[in-house]
């Protein structure tokens, strides 16, 4: 049997806690993040998720049709009056907001970006 040559280095270092408020000093190993007491989850913070409104990107349009069918809105961006055709369907309420050019965030953006520039100019 060969033993190694070499021998495992105790790098326990002086740490601060990550979590949100704490600050605390704990002695720990180089990926170690939070102190004894916010090494259980439960001790730490609820990270809060940013919910959007689903009214920011798309319509509500409530209506009794029994069918599917074809109907013409016009884009809700302002500047952009272009008319898009969506199919609308029975007991369903939630439809795009933009036509299909604006649908992308990145693109909705670069519209609005040049639009104010032509209106500067």
């Amino acid at each position: 049997m060969q033993l190694p040559k070499y021998k495992k280095k105790k790098r326990i270092k002086l740490k601060i806690c990550q979590e949100p408020g704490c600050g605390r000093e704990f002695w720990g190993h180089p990926i170690a993040k939070y102190c004894e007491l916010h090494r259980d989850i439960k001790q730490r913070q609820k990270q809060k998720k940013n919910i959007e409104s689903i009214e920011s990107k798309n319509i509500i349009f409530r209506h009794n049709y029994t069918e599917s069918m074809d109907l013409s809105f016009k884009c809700c961006l302002d500047g952009c009056n272009e008319l898009f055709t969506i199919k609308v369907f029975p007991k369903q309420t939630v439809y795009p907001r933009f036509c299909m050019e604006h649908r992308n965030d990145f693109k909705r953006e670069n519209f609005i970006r040049i639009m104010a520039k032509k209106a500067s100019d």
